[in-house]
């Protein structure tokens, strides 16, 4: 050994390190080999080809390749430094099958977006790709799924909510502690629904809703340079709905893309009033009145607020200002159709009345006639109940019953002259209109006594008793 060491290193020293990483390689020697790799300029392009080359050879040999990962962490900084990308590729994608997770997890500590990454692959993507049991990736999940959702409030905020929502069964403390330390509010607001704190969920949304008023009212007025080729589209998708509306055309008919595509602070506050609609069909049980109407009072009043302040502005208006005006208007309707599916209409016209009798009647044209169009349809629904009530059901079931029934009416002193022209049992016959229905009546003495049982005797249908 100590020969071959000599040779190694002499054949190091003269640039022979191809020949020198091949001896160490024959030898299990992985990580002198990595670093006569790395070394040389042409092998080292080519080391995250060799590293997948040997797993793949040593597949049956599990000490080898456990030895070749042991290695490949050792000089995890070295290899980050070379290509950060195809580094990741090849921890994610190769020693996620084959290595110990949470030694890897440890040495990928100091690479957050790495780490993020090779989690990602074992929670996410591949779920029990590489798992002995459902019961180990089970305690797997339960014991890095905090660490994740952190790495993604910090790395990717977006995706935190989708994750969240994919899966029921999360540490809710420990999630909504990391959401609302990074400020990630549209999770914050899913966690605290899911504990029924309704008070906080409200004031972050109002809050945040607020917020994102805020910055559209800004894209508008001063937007940079970048969103300036959105904003454009925008307000074109914006004339042609109010184009459309002055015709009593439906939006969708002006314009196939939602208005707010490509801006995203305008995706934004859609996204909220959505959000806060989808939350109060799914909790119209449990939060009280009084919780929807702050919830929606307080939506459309922000939105109605800045309205204001943008038809007051003074001056010719630029077709930017007469876009943001229209972008308001949609973001009221929006906010009206809430109010309409979970609120008292009658209550909601004396609120609107009471907090903005001063605004000026145009602004509150569209929303006061959505507002008197539901009273209109709730009033005909109460008359047609009101009319149904009033009718008598049983009158048009009797008369079907009557048309259906057939009878006979005979007077008392015709059953005496037919029981004396007829003695009791024997049958006569008493033809009807048509020859063809006749029917037979048998007079039989009934047992209270001086009376007489009708008895209808039809051919097909056997003998019948009418009255008494």
């Amino acid at each position: 050994r100590e020969e071959r060491e000599r040779f190694a290193a002499r054949a190091a020293r003269v640039g022979f390190l191809g020949a020198a990483a091949w001896l160490h390689e024959r030898h299990g020697e992985h990580g002198k080999a990595l670093d006569c790799r790395l070394q040389d300029g042409k092998l080292r392009e080519g080391v995250f080809e060799y590293i997948i080359t040997r797993l793949a050879e040593a597949s049956d040999d599990a000490a080898g390749s456990a030895a070749l990962v042991e290695a490949t962490l050792q000089r995890l900084l070295k290899l980050v430094e070379l290509d950060a990308e195809r580094c990741a590729v090849l921890v994610c994608e190769q020693f996620a099958n084959i290595a110990d997770h949470s030694s890897v997890l440890q040495r990928l500590r100091g690479y957050p977006k790495m780490e993020l990454q090779y989690l990602e692959t074992l929670l996410v993507r591949r779920k029990l790709g590489h798992w002995k049991d459902s019961d180990e990736h089970q305690r797997f999940f339960d014991a890095h799924v905090v660490r994740y959702v952190e790495l993604l409030c910090t790395h990717s905020p977006t995706a935190v909510l989708p994750f969240i929502m994919e899966n029921e069964a999360l540490p809710l403390r420990e999630c909504l502690e990391l959401c609302r330390r990074f400020d990630i509010t549209d999770a914050s607001i899913h966690l605290l629904e899911r504990t029924g704190d309704f008070p906080l969920v409200l004031k972050l949304l109002l809050g945040d809703y607020s917020a994102a008023l805020e910055k559209l009212h800004g894209t508008f007025a001063e937007p940079p340079e970048s969103a300036r080729p959105a904003l454009a589209r925008v307000v074109k998708r914006l004339s042609a709905i109010a184009a459309a509306r002055g015709q009593d055309q439906g939006s969708k008919e002006a314009s196939e893309a939602p208005w707010w595509e490509g801006l995203p602070d305008a995706g934004r506050c859609v996204g909220l009033l959505e959000q806060a609609s989808e939350m109060s069909a799914r909790n119209s049980n449990i939060m009280t009145e009084a919780q929807l109407e702050e919830l929606w009072f307080g939506l459309l009043r922000r939105t109605v607020r800045w309205q204001e302040q943008v038809a007051a502005a003074q001056g010719a208006k630029t077709k930017r200002q007469v876009g943001m005006a229209s972008a308001f208007e949609e973001l009221v309707s929006q906010a009206m159709a809430g109010l309409l599916a979970f609120l008292s209409l009658p209550r909601s016209l004396k609120w609107i009345c009471a907090e903005f009798g001063p605004s000026r009647l145009g602004i509150w044209r569209g929303p006061v006639r959505s507002l008197l169009s539901g009273l209109n349809f709730q009033l005909g629904l109460l008359r047609a109940a009101k009319a149904v009530a009033a009718q008598d059901v049983v009158k048009p079931f009797s008369a079907v019953k009557h048309r259906g029934c057939r009878g006979l009416r005979l007077a008392p002193g015709d059953l005496a002259d037919a029981a004396a022209a007829d003695p009791p049992g024997d049958a006569g016959y008493i033809p009807g209109e048509d020859v063809a229905a006749a029917a037979a009546l048998t007079f039989v003495p009934s047992e209270a006594g001086g009376l007489f049982k009708v008895r209808l005797a039809g051919t097909a249908r056997g003998a019948t008793d009418l009255a008494d």
